[in-house]
């Protein structure tokens, strides 16, 4: 099933049907998320910056849990989310369910996840019920938002499911880890909390943004270089033992059972094979020869998030307990995030973010004169210094992390900082159009 959705604009672009009214309306709740998870990014690499020995303590700490989640909620989450509502109409072919939940979303997710942090950051339980709260609401009106809509589209492929499956991961993510929190004052549940948190954080990497990125690629590789999926086997097979084998860990991590986390995390891993198998003859169809920045920082994430596989695999392996607690398990963690989620995450942002400002700021000026190519948007040089900091950071990272080295850590941290400070101005630069539109001539330096 080919990509319907249209690649990325550029001047060369004729005028659409659809009104220049409707085409500035385009993208203001995605660009919503995508600016709240900019200033998290921004917050959360400021964070460990300012701490880099966060990451030489155990895992079931409360620095290291405030930090995890200012980064995941904060960032991650919410920039996926927002990536959801852009991408969901363009891959089903039909409109959002409800704009207006997407709003209730975004203000309840924007007032939720700071206290969050703060919680965390303080171990306050009762407040962290609060505001978890809050956020737990804000993620059923997503999911049920991403229900509707892929129930209203009709479709039934791999990209609708793993949209309709990611929405159902993340909440059951959200509402597990409320369940955590509460049975730490309760403690209506007789499992090692170390066991629990485990088993939460494996629902939400794999569940959520697994999932997704495993349909939602096979949507976004032809979008953004032009390519055409020649066989959605591999998509399907990988998203069903990728599910399959979820189903299965997140109990066994729950309750220590070696064997059952051994046999399902493969599971997992030959799932992440196949869709990875899927995306690689989808890119090799390409028509667009050129691999831009954000491309290739996708495809380093997915690797990145392979390597972990094996890596979660390796410890599970080796010990039923060393992936539940000590550094290797923050190590671990900062291999799935620093090196998986966040080029992949940062990716998608290089090319989504341009589109969406281009479609609010130039979309309703098509056919009237000539406008400025939505990659032109972006600075080069600021976009690639800012990812290839944000990867050098990650082997000192993981060898602080594995090892306890402060100044590993404090070299890691450094690097990341700063490459998000290259990579949010250039961001910011992007976003900038919305408020200070070119004219209507193509933009200084802006390709043809």
């Amino acid at each position: 099933m080919p990509s319907a959705a249209p690649p990325i604009p550029t001047a060369r672009i004729a005028a659409p049907a659809a009104s220049p009214s409707w085409l500035a309306a385009q993208g203001r709740l995605p660009l919503a998320f995508m600016g709240l998870g900019l200033a998290w990014l921004v917050a959360g690499s400021a964070l460990l910056a300012a701490n880099p020995w966060i990451l030489s303590l155990p895992q079931m700490t409360p620095p290291v849990i405030a930090l995890v989640h200012a980064w995941v909620l904060g960032f991650f989450v919410t920039v996926a989310c927002g990536a959801v509502y852009q991408l969901a109409p363009v891959a089903l072919g039909t409109t959002l369910a409800s704009e207006r939940r997407g709003w209730w979303h975004f203000w309840l997710h924007a007032a939720g996840v700071p206290g969050m942090v703060y919680a965390f950051w303080r171990w306050d339980m009762a407040l962290l019920g609060h505001f978890g709260t809050a956020v737990a609401l804000g993620v059923i009106f997503f999911a049920d938002n991403t229900w509707r809509t892929v129930l209203r589209s009709g479709k039934r492929g791999p990209v609708a499911w793993s949209l309709a499956l990611a929405a159902g991961w993340i909440l059951l993510t959200v509402l597990a880890g409320l369940t955590v929190a509460a049975n730490k004052f309760w403690a209506f549940i007789p499992a090692d909390p170390l066991a629990l948190l485990r088993a939460h954080a494996h629902l939400g990497i794999i569940g959520f943004f697994a999932t997704l990125l495993q349909g939602a690629g096979f949507q976004l590789i032809p979008m953004f270089t032009l390519a055409e999926v020649p066989d959605w086997r591999p998509a399907k097979a990988g998203l069903v033992l990728s599910q399959t084998g979820l189903l299965g860990l997140v109990p066994c991590l729950a309750v220590d059972f070696r064997a059952g986390t051994v046999l399902s995390a493969l599971l997992v891993a030959a799932g992440f094979a196949f869709s990875g198998y899927g995306l690689a003859r989808t890119f090799s169809t390409r028509r667009k020869r050129a691999v831009d920045p954000g491309v290739l920082a996708l495809f380093l994430g997915l690797g990145g998030l392979g390597a972990a596989a094996v890596a979660g695999l390796a410890l599970a392996l080796a010990d039923p307990r060393t992936a539940s607690g000590g550094m290797n398990a923050v190590s671990y963690g900062v291999l799935a995030l620093v090196g998986g989620l966040l080029p992949c995450i940062a990716g998608i942002m290089c090319k989504v973010v341009p589109f969406l400002v281009w479609m609010r700021a130039y979309g309703p000026r098509v056919g009237r004169g000539p406008t400025p190519a939505a990659a032109s948007l972006s600075h080069a040089g600021l976009e690639k210094l800012g990812l290839g900091l944000m990867g050098a950071s990650l082997l000192p990272l993981l060898v602080g992390s594995g090892n306890s080295s402060i100044p590993a850590l404090t070299a890691g941290a450094g690097l990341l900082a700063t490459g998000v400070f290259f990579f949010a101005g250039n961001l910011l630069r992007v976003m900038s159009h919305l408020w200070r539109p070119a004219g209507l001539a193509p933009a200084p330096g802006g390709k043809p």
